[in-house]
């Protein structure tokens, strides 16, 4: 049940944190900012240490379900110390305790982070509504592929796919349209946005989980009077399964934007070896479609 372990941990830092605090957590041996404290200040040195101790909490949580996960010697850190530009006559000296941390590659730290989050969030779901057959089918095929895949990321990646096709196999449609919405209900509340369509995908191309998007206007479809927008993707990060796409990440970020409207991805087109068009239906009064995996078709 890791899902609501690490919402309710993220809020035990989120209360510590202040925007104008002088005080960052590290790792110690690397100098790296730790998951999930990375873009948090606090107060004083005390209450660092209290939020250190809530992410070694976290990633233990997190270890439950990839092994792999890193780990950490946190320590706490003064900010002006870390982020003041040295004046000329410091610059060869070694006055500072702690040199600027090295910069994480942004996209792929945040695309673990973000499998992390929808994946835990899901389990947690998963746990609570009583699907514990799907779950430990998520699991059993996601430590299988921990044996024999050494990169995290791609990890990571693999357990959304896998993720996506057994809530597809073993859930109907209606069924992971409320497992779907539960998840994203769990997860960090956005900031407001006039269109949640171009945040999340603003958003999942920011963690890299695609490179680059487009999308058309909305029409209404003449056949069935409901609203369609076709969004052209470039370089998706997950890989299509047995003639399906998984569609599981696009769903539970429009979702946790706009819970109040579900968004089926109606039709997939594979346009070519590096861009896919996602056609997304609103209004539609049929059972969902589309929200863990899609099936696709080939440009002719």
């Amino acid at each position: 049940m890791v899902g609501q372990t690490l919402t309710k941990i993220r809020k035990q830092i989120e209360r510590r944190a202040v925007d104008d605090g002088q005080y960052v957590v590290l790792c110690g041996r690397t100098g790296e900012r730790i998951v999930p404290l990375d873009g948090h200040r606090f107060p004083d040195r005390e209450t660092a240490a209290e939020a250190a101790r809530f992410a070694e909490q976290y990633r233990a949580a997190l270890r439950r379900y990839d092994p792999q996960v890193p780990c950490y010697d946190p320590i706490v850190c003064e900010v002006p110390a870390l982020e003041q530009s040295p004046s000329p006559h410091e610059k060869e000296s070694t006055k500072w305790a702690f040199p600027p941390a090295p910069a994480l590659p942004g996209r792929k730290s945040g695309r673990i982070e973000f499998c992390h989050q929808v994946a835990g969030a899901v389990f947690e779901t998963l746990s609570n509504m009583g699907y514990e057959k799907v779950e430990r089918a998520v699991m059993d095929a996601y430590f299988e592929a921990a044996e024999t895949i050494p990169s995290r990321d791609t990890l990571c990646l693999r357990l959304l796919e896998q993720m996506a096709i057994e809530l597809d196999a073993r859930l109907s449609n209606t069924q992971q349209a409320s497992v779907l919405v539960q998840a994203s209900s769990q997860l960090p509340a956005p900031s407001a946005q006039d269109s949640a369509l171009t945040a999340a995908f603003d958003r999942l191309e920011a963690i890299g989980l695609l490179d680059s998007y487009s999308t058309s206007p909305w029409i209404v479809d003449p056949v069935g009077g409901e609203r369609q927008c076709h969004v052209s993707v470039t370089d998706y990060a997950l890989e299509p399964v047995d003639a399906a796409i998984p569609t599981l990440p696009i769903s539970v970020d429009l979702l946790r934007r706009q819970p109040e409207m579900t968004l089926d991805v109606s039709a997939v087109t594979r346009i070519n070896a590096e861009s896919w068009q996602f056609t997304l239906t609103a209004d539609s009064d049929a059972e969902p479609v589309g929200l863990t995996t899609a099936p696709f078709t080939e440009n002719p």
